[in-house]
C-alpha cells in the first residue's frame, strides 16, 4: 500500500488497527544522532491511522502536508529532543521534534519514541 492509500484508508476507517511503515534513511539517522545524542538507526518509523484522523480533526488545513512526511523525516531543516510527562503513566516520554521548511511555511511533525520495541510513532503534524 502507498503512503497515499495508506491515509485516504486510516481518514474513512473507524479502526486503531493499521500502520504504515516509513524507512528512515542512513544520513537522516547520523542528523538526528548528532542534533539529539540520540542513537534511532535501527528503529522503524511508524505511522499509526489514528493519528491521521488526529491531524485531519485538530489541523485539517494541513491535512495535504502528510505526504510529504517521508521528506519531513529524512530531509528536515531541524530537529530537537522534547521530554514531556505522560499524565497517564507519570513517566518521561521522549519525542522528536522535527521542522521542514517550505514554501508557504514551516511544518513541525512529532514522533514519539518507543525504546522497548524501537520505534519512532507519528504523533501530529502543523504549519506554524
Amino acid at each position: 500500500m502507498t503512503l497515499e492509500k495508506f491515509i485516504n484508508f486510516a481518514l474513512t476507517s473507524n479502526t486503531a488497527t493499521e500502520t504504515f511503515e516509513i524507512k528512515i534513511e542512513e544520513e537522516a539517522c547520523k542528523s538526528i544522532k548528532k542534533h539529539t545524542k540520540l542513537n534511532i538507526c535501527s528503529y522503524k518509523f511508524i505511522i499509526q491511522e489514528e493519528y491521521i484522523r488526529h491531524i485531519k480533526n485538530k489541523h485539517e488545513e494541513d491535512l495535504f502536508y502528510l505526504t510529504k512526511i517521508p521528506e519531513i523525516l529524512n530531509s528536515f531543516s531541524s530537529v530537537e529532543k522534547s521530554l514531556t510527562r505522560n499524565t497517564q503513566t507519570g513517566q518521561t516520554d521522549v519525542s522528536l521534534v522535527f521542522r521542514k521548511k517550505f514554501d508557504d511555511g514551516v511544518v513541525r511533525m512529532v514522533a514519539l519514541r518507543v525504546i522497548k520495541t524501537k520505534i519512532l510513532s507519528l504523533k501530529t503534524l502543523f504549519r506554524q
